[in-house]
C-alpha cells in the first residue's frame, strides 16, 4: 500500500480528532461527532472549502473603520477620528501609532481563529504568515501588516508561485526587508537573499564558499538588481507632505498587474536597467534589464519563473508543509514516497497548494498511528485549540468585553513565544526550522509554567462570561455518553483531547487518585447521578470540584503537550 493512498482504516473519534487538531486547531465535541459521521473524504473536502473573509477590525473606541477598502489609496490620514470629514479615507489615528493598530489586528485574528467554522484556511494563514515572515514591529504600519495578512488568508489554498510574486512587491515586505532602499546606486540584498533562502527554493548544503547547491551569492546579487526601484506608497507613515503629493503625481503608479496592492510604486530612476547574470545553478540565465514599470515587472516574473523551474523549489515548500502539518522527521522513505510525489503534483497543477495538502491529509501516511502525538503542541494549538474545544465564549453578550476577552488569548500566545505576526526572525518561528529540536523548542523552563498557568486559568470563573469558566467541565462531560461511568468518561476525554490512548492503569489512577481524590472509581456514579436527578448548587459543586481537579491535572500532563 502506497503511503499517499487514500486512508481506508478505522474512523472513530480518535482518528477524526487527529485530523481536526492538525487542520484547524480543534473542534467542539458536536463538530467532532459530525466528522465521524461524515467520514474522511467529505470532511477534508469541507475543510478546504474557502470561508468568507471576516470583516476587518474596527477601532473599539468608537467602532470606526481604519482599514481602507480594497484597492483604495490613502489621500489623507486623520489625527482624530472624524468620520464626517469627506477628505478622510479612514479613521486611522496617527497619534496612536502602529503598535495600537497592530494590537487590534492580533486580537481580531485570535478571535477569528477561535470562532470560525471548521476549516483549514486559518491554520494555513498562520503557516503562510510564518513562511513569508514579517514582523509588525519592524514594518511599523498597521494597515500594511493587516493587508498582507488578509492576502494570505484569501489565497491560502491557491498558487504558491502567485503568492511569492505578490509578496515580492508587498508594502509590508518592502519595508521589512529593506526593499524601499534597494536602488541601482546602492543595491540591498536582503529580499533577494531571503526570497531564495527562505521563501522559495531553500538553501542546500554549502559545497563551496558562496555556493549553496540551489543558488549562489552571485544569484543573490543579481536578484537584488532585478528588485531595484520599488517602494511602498506611504513611507512617511501615511502623512502626505507637499513632496509626497509631488511623488504621487509625478511618478508612475503600479501597472494593472498590481492593482490589488495600490500601496506600492515603481521609481524608474532607482531601477538598475542592466542585464542580470545568474549562476550555473540557474543555467547561467540572463534577465534583460528594462526601464519601464511594465518592464520591471517582467524582470521579476522572469526571475520567479527561473526559480520555480527548479524541482528544489516545489520540494522545499512541500517539506515545510509536511513539517507544519505532519512531522519534523523527514526520513529517506518519507522524502521519496511522500515529499517528492507531492512536489511533482504541485508543479503539475499550477503550484496550487490546496490539492496537494488535501492528498496529504487524506492519506494512509497521515493517519499512521506512529505520527499521532509526534508534534509538541504549538502555543496556537494549545491556546486556540482549547478555545475551540470549549466554546464558552459564545455566551458573551456585552460587546465592550469582547476585545478584552480575546486579548487574554492573544497575550497568552505571545507569552508562550508565538506572538502573532512577530516571529523571532525572518525565518519564522524556530520550532519549524531549527533542527534537530523543532517543536521541542516550544517547551522550556520559561514557557511550561505559562502553559500550566493558562490552562489553570481556564477553569476559573471569567467576568466576560458572566462569572462562568471558559472550560466548563460539567457541561463538557455532560455531552459524553455514560458520564456516570468514571472509567468510560476518562477514556472518552482521552479520545477527544489526547493524541495517544491511556493505558488501563493510567485510567484507573486518574479515576481514583485524581477525580475521586483517593476514593474508589465507582463512587463517582453516585455524585453524577445525584446531580443529574437534582441539579442544585450543592450537587453541581459536588461534581464540578472533582472534574476541575481532573482537567487541571490532565492539562498539565506531558501527554497533553503532544498533538
Amino acid at each position: 500500500m502506497a503511503m499517499l493512498d487514500p486512508y481506508r482504516g478505522q474512523w472513530t473519534r480518535r482518528e477524526a480528532a487527529h485530523l481536526m487538531r492538525r487542520a484547524c486547531f480543534g473542534v467542539t465535541l458536536e463538530q467532532l461527532d459530525k466528522v465521524v459521521v461524515d467520514g474522511v473524504s467529505k470532511t477534508v473536502d469541507a475543510l478546504f472549502t474557502p470561508v468568507k473573509a471576516p470583516a476587518p477590525p474596527l477601532n473599539p473606541t468608537d467602532n470606526s473603520k481604519w482599514i481602507p477598502d480594497p484597492g483604495q489609496v490613502f489621500t489623507k490620514t486623520v489625527v482624530s477620528s472624524d468620520r464626517n470629514d469627506p477628505t478622510t479615507s479612514t479613521a486611522y489615528d496617527l497619534t496612536k501609532g502602529p503598535q495600537y493598530y497592530n494590537g487590534l489586528t492580533k486580537i481580531w485574528w485570535t478571535s477569528h481563529m477561535m470562532t470560525h467554522a471548521p476549516s483549514i484556511q486559518e491554520k494555513l494563514t498562520l503557516f503562510w504568515s510564518n513562511h513569508f515572515a514579517t514582523e509588525m514591529s519592524v514594518v511599523q504600519n498597521g494597515i500594511f501588516s493587516w493587508e498582507l495578512l488578509a492576502f494570505m488568508r484569501a489565497n491560502a489554498f491557491g498558487s504558491f508561485k502567485s503568492m511569492a510574486r505578490r509578496v515580492t512587491l508587498d508594502a509590508a515586505m518592502l519595508r521589512y526587508l529593506n526593499g524601499n532602499v534597494n536602488t541601482k546606486g546602492s543595491p540591498n540584498e536582503n529580499y533577494g537573499r531571503e526570497l531564495q533562502e527562505l521563501f522559495s527554493i531553500g538553501k542546500g548544503p554549502e559545497i563551496s564558499q558562496g555556493d549553496y547547491t540551489t543558488y549562489t551569492e552571485q544569484d543573490v546579487r543579481a536578484a537584488a538588481k532585478v528588485l531595484t526601484g520599488w517602494r511602498d506608497f506611504g513611507t512617511r507613515d501615511l502623512v502626505l507632505t507637499a513632496n509626497d503629493r509631488d511623488f504621487r503625481d509625478n511618478e508612475p503608479r503600479n501597472p494593472p498587474l498590481f492593482a490589488d496592492n495600490p500601496n506600492v510604486v515603481f521609481v524608474a530612476t532607482n531601477h538598475d536597467t542592466t542585464d542580470k547574470q545568474f549562476s550555473v545553478r540557474y543555467g547561467n540565465r540572463v534577465i534583460k534589464g528594462r526601464s519601464t514599470p511594465q518592464g520591471a515587472v517582467q524582470e521579476i516574473d522572469e526571475m520567479l519563473d527561473m526559480i520555480f523551474e527548479q524541482n528544489a523549489t516545489s520540494e522545499y515548500i512541500v517539506k515545510k508543509l509536511y513539517i507544519w502539518f505532519v512531522n519534523s522527521d523527514i526520513t529517506d522513505e518519507v522524502r521519496t514516497k511522500v515529499v517528492e510525489p507531492l512536489a511533482k503534483d504541485l508543479r503539475s497543477n499550477g503550484w496550487n497548494v490546496g490539492p496537494v495538502l488535501k492528498k496529504l491529509l487524506s492519506s494512509e501516511h497521515f493517519f499512521d498511528v506512529n505520527l499521532r502525538g509526534c508534534q509538541l503542541r504549538s502555543p496556537a494549538d494549545l491556546v486556540i485549540g482549547l478555545g475551540r474545544a470549549f466554546p464558552s465564549w459564545t455566551l458573551i453578550t456585552d460587546q465592550t468585553l469582547v476585545g478584552r476577552y480575546f486579548q487574554g488569548f492573544t497575550t497568552a500566545l505571545g507569552a508562550q513565544q508565538m506572538d502573532l505576526v512577530e516571529p523571532s526572525s525572518v525565518a519564522g518561528f524556530e520550532a519549524y526550522y531549527q533542527a534537530p529540536d523543532y517543536y521541542r523548542m516550544w517547551l522550556t523552563t520559561a514557557t511550561l509554567p505559562l502553559r500550566n498557568g493558562f490552562t489553570d486559568a481556564l477553569l476559573t470563573n471569567n467576568n466576560a462570561l458572566g462569572r462562568k469558566p471558559i472550560v466548563d467541565t460539567v457541561a463538557f462531560v455532560g455531552k459524553l455518553s455514560g458520564s456516570e461511568d468514571s472509567l468510560g468518561m476518562i477514556e472518552q476525554i482521552n479520545e477527544v483531547l489526547f493524541a495517544a490512548p491511556f493505558v488501563e492503569s493510567t485510567v484507573m489512577m486518574l479515576a481514583e487518585e485524581i477525580l475521586m481524590n483517593g476514593g474508589r472509581y465507582y463512587e463517582w456514579a453516585t455524585l453524577w447521578n445525584a446531580y443529574k436527578a437534582n441539579p442544585t448548587n450543592a450537587n453541581f459543586n459536588a461534581v464540578r470540584t472533582p472534574l476541575d481537579r481532573l482537567f487541571r491535572y490532565l492539562f498539565r500532563t506531558a501527554e497533553y503537550q503532544l498533538g
